[in-house]
């Protein structure tokens, strides 16, 4: 388990995403008049500002865009490796990698869910093998 000292905030945008995340469900938000997918979660459609976006299952699949392994003094779980990945929906997503697995730029990864606690459920990315 991942030590998380500051939780998301969850508010009225991000709830929906969270609440699917507990039922280990990957969701992101689309554009109602251009189809476009975007996160992080917003009130209005970065395609279509007027729009209001809707809420639709992600595949989970993605690739691998960046990474990082942050090494920081007194955090219980450190290092711990830090994943951008291309949604295969388009958007990018920050999430964090629990494999031990070597990592390599543009791998196919795909999403697994990480409970914390009784409240809060993260998706983190792993490569498509694990």
């Amino acid at each position: 388990m991942f030590d998380v000292t500051m939780p998301p905030v969850q508010d009225v945008c991000s709830q929906p995403f969270w609440e699917a995340a507990r039922q280990q469900r990957l969701l992101v938000q689309q554009c109602p008049t251009t189809g476009r997918h975007q996160w992080y979660p917003r009130a209005h459609s970065l395609a279509d500002p007027g729009a209001a976006p809707r809420w639709v299952q992600a595949s989970g699949r993605a690739r691998l865009f960046s990474y990082t392994v942050i090494h920081k003094g007194g955090v219980q779980k450190a290092p711990y490796t830090c994943v951008l990945v291309e949604l295969e929906e388009g958007p990018l997503m920050l999430t964090r990698c629990p494999s031990e697995r070597p990592l390599q730029v543009d791998m196919p990864m795909r999403v697994a869910f990480e409970k914390i606690g009784d409240t809060l459920t993260l998706p983190v990315f792993v490569p498509m093998e694990s």
